[in-house]
């Protein structure tokens, strides 16, 4: 099986053809790696660089921001998980942070990964998963009918906001570095977008 390796490491594809190593079937030693969440797409697995502390820092906030503290990530009108495998058909993806509401989701047997796609998903980007996340990622997203997609730039310090209709991607909004945000599919929650950048 390939395994195509995103982000300036080993890649089992290179410019669209498998590299020796994916072409012999012979594995990278998983010891040899750094942390990395693998993706599955069009049953092709992709290992992608680690997030950054300012990744992980900035989805916490964003995460404190939906769902302050205190507060059930399971109570309310919407269900919110942090790196959780969804599959979807071929596609085995790992949003940084996704939702479902609450009248949708189905908690998954013990074992069983989540196949219900979510209502919503967030990337927080990096230099080193950007492309994959606006391309192959949003797609399969589309593919999957995931209503909204957020991404989230720490670097920019912008929001941008999509809904999927019909067969394609719409642009809703994007937010930069500070100031009120109202933003579908919570537009119900008025929050300003500096809480999600330090200092």
């Amino acid at each position: 099986m390939k395994t195509c390796q995103v982000g300036g490491m080993l890649r089992g594809m290179s410019d669209g053809k498998p590299s020796a190593r994916a072409v012999s079937g012979e594995a990278a030693p998983r010891e040899a790696l750094p942390p990395q969440a693998e993706e599955v797409l069009g049953g092709t697995p992709v290992l992608l660089p680690p997030p950054g502390p300012i990744q992980i820092q900035t989805g916490l906030r964003l995460l404190e921001v939906l769902c302050p503290p205190g507060q059930e990530k399971d109570v309310g009108a919407w269900v919110l998980r942090r790196n959780l495998p969804v599959h979807l058909a071929e596609d085995r993806l790992v949003p940084d942070l996704a939702g479902w509401r609450r009248e949708r989701w189905k908690e998954p047997e013990a074992g069983e990964g989540v196949t219900l796609a979510p209502d919503w998903a967030c990337e927080v980007l990096s230099d080193e998963t950007e492309s994959w996340d606006r391309g192959h990622k949003m797609l399969a997203y589309g593919l999957g009918r995931v209503g909204h997609v957020w991404l989230v730039h720490p670097g920019m310090r912008t929001l941008e906001v999509y809904l999927f209709e019909g067969f394609s991607w719409s642009l809703l909004d994007v937010w930069e570095e500070q100031g009120p945000v109202k933003a579908a599919p919570f537009e119900a929650l008025a929050w300003d977008l500096s809480a999600l950048w330090a200092g």
